[in-house]
């Protein structure tokens, strides 16, 4: 935190301080705000409070604080807020039905954008990543959406980057392709299984669902597990 210079009034420098972590992370909690800031919690509370009050932020079924209506969106967040809006029902419940968190994820080139996020309440968690974009083929949301773009569209998505080797990526979205869902242990981040499945509607582009905790008590077996109640939350949106 920058030290504050003499004329700037603590309670409105505590706001945009609040105001730049939205726009960096996409949320905040309230204990993690008041560390950053270097407030007590109830400060960030009645803060948080007021910005819900005047649509700078909403309070999230996650006990989280997100961008409110009255924040500008950029161009990209405008594009893809009525998904948002559509799937936020399916997020909530697949984060209540792995006790993980939930993420909504869009493919743009060779990225898997992170579009909102449910956070576990659990102590160990994986947070939000709402704003984050990570490698495609190295995520399940993003090989999921991969995995339904033709081989030739993956060839050229990825014609740049010397770093991928996509005739293995195509070995592995034809598995995905095959079973309806990615798994990912360890891949983007160490420690991390997350799994995936497809979200579509008529007339707007596919979205997936991924749902992502630490390996130790989320892994494979556990993923697959939740798999079927996934599935029926997704198919009785669509």
């Amino acid at each position: 935190m920058q030290p504050r210079h003499p004329s700037v009034v603590g309670a409105a420098d505590h706001v945009l301080s609040l105001l730049e972590i939205l726009r960096r992370d996409g949320a905040f909690t309230i204990t993690a705000a008041a560390r950053e800031i270097g407030v007590v919690p109830s400060t960030v509370h009645r803060l948080a409070q007021t910005m819900v009050y005047r649509g700078f932020a909403v309070r999230r079924l996650d006990h989280t604080y997100g961008p409110g209506p009255a924040l500008p969106q950029l161009p990209e967040a405008k594009h893809w807020s009525d998904d948002v809006a559509y799937w936020g029902p399916v997020l909530t419940g697949a984060a209540q039905i792995t006790n993980e968190t939930a993420h909504l994820i869009a493919l743009e080139g060779a990225s898997a954008v992170f579009l909102d996020s449910i956070v576990s309440w659990q102590a160990l968690t994986v947070g939000s990543r709402i704003g984050a974009r990570l490698p495609a083929e190295r995520n399940s949301g993003g090989k999921v959406l991969l995995a339904h773009e033709s081989d030739d569209a993956v060839r050229a998505i990825f014609a740049d980057r010397s770093d991928v080797d996509v005739e293995a990526l195509l070995r592995q979205l034809a598995a995905v392709r095959r079973d309806g869902f990615a798994v990912t242990v360890a891949e983007s981040e160490r420690g991390i299984t997350a799994m995936a499945l497809p979200a579509r509607r008529a007339q707007r582009p596919g979205v997936a669902i991924a749902v992502s905790g630490p390996s130790l008590r989320f892994g494979r077996r556990q993923a697959l597990a939740a798999l079927p109640r996934l599935r029926s939350l997704i198919d009785e949106r669509t």
